[in-house]
C-alpha cells in the first residue's frame, strides 16, 4: 500500500529537484511527495457512455471506491488527464511508455513534451527556453527546435516527471489510516459520480468514481493551500506518441 494524504496523486516536491529546476520541473510523483493538500475545480470530463449501465460502485466503503477507482484507470491502460495546480497546468495523453501533451508554468513558460519507451522530445516557447538555459548554463534550449534525450538524462527525466507513469503501473491506494466518507451519489459534469471525502488539519479532496459504465475515477476537487485540479477521461483512447518532425537537438547533460 503506497503513502496516502490528502495530496493525492503527483502533487510535486520542488525540493527533491535539482536546484537549477527547482520551480521548472515536477520531478517528483505523489508516492514520493511531500504532504500537500489537492485542488478546486477541473475541466469537463467525458461520460463513460449514453447507454451505460450502473456498476453499483456506490455501495463499496470509501476506501474501496477509490482504490477500485484508481485501478480501473491504470486497467484502462491509457487516458486522457488535466491537472491544474497552483503555478502550472498540464493536458497530457498517458499511458505506461507513451505521453503527449503540454506542460504550462506561470511566469516561466510552457513546453510541449513527447515520450515513447525511454525516448523523451520537448519543445519549449522562448520563456522557458530562457529560462532554462540561464538555469542550466547552456544555450542548448531554444523555441524552434525539439530537444531530445532518453530517460537516462537527468533534464529529459524531469521535464517527462509531469507524464507520471505511475498511475497506470502502480495505482494509488488509501492508506488505512486515511479519514475518508463516501458521499451521495451526483453528477459530475453531466456523469453520474460517488464522491468520497477525505479531510486532514480542516482541509479537504474530494475524489469522484463513475457509477455507471466502469468505475473510473474522473475528477478531484479540493480544498487547501496547495491546490491541485484533476479530471481523467477518453480511457483507453492511445497514445499513439510518435517522434516529432522539424529540428532535433541532444538534450544537455546536467
Amino acid at each position: 500500500m503506497q503513502k496516502h494524504h490528502l495530496s493525492l496523486r503527483h502533487a510535486v516536491t520542488a525540493a527533491a529537484c535539482a536546484a537549477a529546476l527547482v520551480s521548472l520541473t515536477a520531478c517528483k510523483s505523489d508516492s514520493d511527495a511531500a504532504e500537500s493538500a489537492a485542488g478546486s475545480t477541473p475541466s469537463t470530463v467525458a461520460s463513460t457512455g449514453p447507454a451505460a449501465e450502473p456498476n453499483g460502485i456506490e455501495k463499496l466503503s470509501a476506501k474501496e471506491i477509490y482504490d477500485t477507482g484508481m485501478k480501473t484507470n491504470a486497467e484502462a491502460g491509457s487516458f486522457h488527464e488535466k491537472m491544474d495546480r497552483e503555478g502550472s497546468t498540464s493536458d497530457l495523453r498517458l499511458s505506461a511508455t507513451e505521453c503527449v501533451g503540454t506542460v504550462e508554468l506561470s511566469g516561466k513558460g510552457s513546453f510541449e513534451i513527447i515520450r515513447k519507451g525511454s525516448d523523451i522530445w520537448a519543445k519549449p516557447d522562448s520563456a522557458f527556453a530562457k529560462g532554462m538555459n540561464a538555469a542550466i548554463g547552456e544555450t542548448a534550449l531554444s523555441a524552434d527546435k525539439w530537444v531530445h534525450g532518453t530517460s537516462s538524462n537527468a533534464l529529459m527525466a524531469k521535464l517527462a516527471s509531469w507524464c507520471h507513469p505511475e498511475q497506470l503501473t502502480a495505482p494509488d491506494t488509501l492508506d488505512a489510516g486515511t479519514k475518508a466518507t463516501k458521499g451521495k451519489v451526483t453528477t459530475v459534469d453531466g456523469q453520474q459520480a460517488v464522491p468520497v471525502v477525505g479531510t486532514e488539519k480542516g482541509e479537504s479532496v474530494t475524489w469522484y468514481v463513475a457509477t455507471t459504465g466502469k468505475p473510473y475515477f474522473i475528477k478531484q476537487d479540493s480544498t487547501g493551500s496547495n491546490t491541485l485540479d484533476l479530471a481523467d477521461s477518453d480511457f483507453g483512447t492511445p497514445v499513439g506518441a510518435k517522434a516529432p518532425t522539424g529540428a532535433v537537438v541532444a538534450a544537455p547533460k546536467l
